[in-house]
């Protein structure tokens, strides 16, 4: 999303040794990034490491069709990492988690993603939400889709804008001394790019892709869990004409986007926010700069 870059331009790519990208799915980002050949090796001439890490295992690439600098870890980002990778990674990466993270769980997965940096490491975050997501021009079902998305998120505690909660203010070309999260994080960049106004042809082809079917997921979620929710009602309780009616009008929208009446009649964009923060350096003397931070009592 950052105008065509797998790595933000704010982050320095030289002597990358070790590449971390937390819910990888498929490890497309992962993949495109080990074969790019514009990010420069490390000097010392040792191929960067890079793994991935995800709760399910099932869109993993064939062990046999990776290269041997590349490997994929089982994990649940809510429980701490193994200690093994702990400050073991120059850049960690994360993209579109917002629709996995319960609100509740928010600071413990920061908390253990940040385990992973290396101190005076990176770590980029994308994230957009389905409340910053749009289809033009605007139709009932697309309006139908979004509020469903949202009210679903919500019911699960999967707050929308969840990231937009921890952003900081950022001055206009300036470091910020401020820290990010917590005291170990400082935050060095902060956009939000929107799909609407992007060149890259990628972006063009995906976009539409990625809110469709993340919508689509969480729809069929929703009707599943408000049938069983309507099963549960005897037939002379009030709420079952209301849960009935809403049950006819998500299965209108749902049938509606899987014909493609709305992928076909409107352009869908959506605004990503990027944050891009670095971990401090612990010294005992914090006079050396914005980066260092106070070595923790014992």
């Amino acid at each position: 999303m950052s105008y065509g870059h797998l790595i933000h331009p704010s982050i320095p790519t030289h002597q990358l040794k070790a590449v971390a990208d937390v819910a990888t799915g498929t490890g497309v980002w992962l993949r495109q990034l080990a074969e790019d050949s514009a990010i420069p090796r490390p000097a010392q001439g040792e191929p960067t490491n890079f793994v991935g890490f995800d709760i399910s295992p099932q869109q993993f690439p064939p062990r046999d069709a990776l290269p041997s600098n590349l490997s994929f870890v089982v994990h649940d980002f809510v429980q701490p990492f193994p200690a093994e990778h702990y400050q073991r990674f120059d850049l960690v990466n994360v993209r579109l988690v917002s629709y996995a993270i319960k609100g509740v769980d928010l600071e413990k997965v920061v908390q253990h993603i940040i385990q992973l940096i290396r101190p005076g490491g990176y770590l980029q975050w994308q994230e957009t939400d389905a409340s910053d997501s749009w289809a033009h021009p605007e139709t009932a079902t697309a309006t139908a889709c979004v509020n469903y998305v949202i009210a679903e998120k919500i019911d699960r505690g999967l707050l929308p804008g969840t990231i937009l909660a921890m952003r900081a203010t950022l001055a206009d070309g300036q470091n910020n001394p401020i820290s990010w999260s917590d005291d170990l994080m400082r935050l060095v960049h902060l956009q939000t790019v929107s799909t609407l106004n992007h060149a890259s042809p990628a972006v063009e082809l995906g976009k539409k892709a990625a809110v469709m079917s993340a919508a689509t997921a969480l729809l069929k979620a929703r009707i599943s869990r408000k049938q069983d929710e309507a099963d549960s009602l005897s037939n002379s309780d009030s709420e079952t004409e209301g849960l009935k009616e809403e049950l006819d009008a998500m299965h209108r929208t749902l049938e509606a986007i899987e014909r493609g009446d709305e992928t076909n009649g409107s352009s869908w964009d959506f605004d990503v926010t990027w944050i891009v923060a670095r971990k401090a350096i612990i010294l005992d003397d914090v006079t050396q700069g914005w980066m260092t931070a106070r070595k923790p009592s014992r």
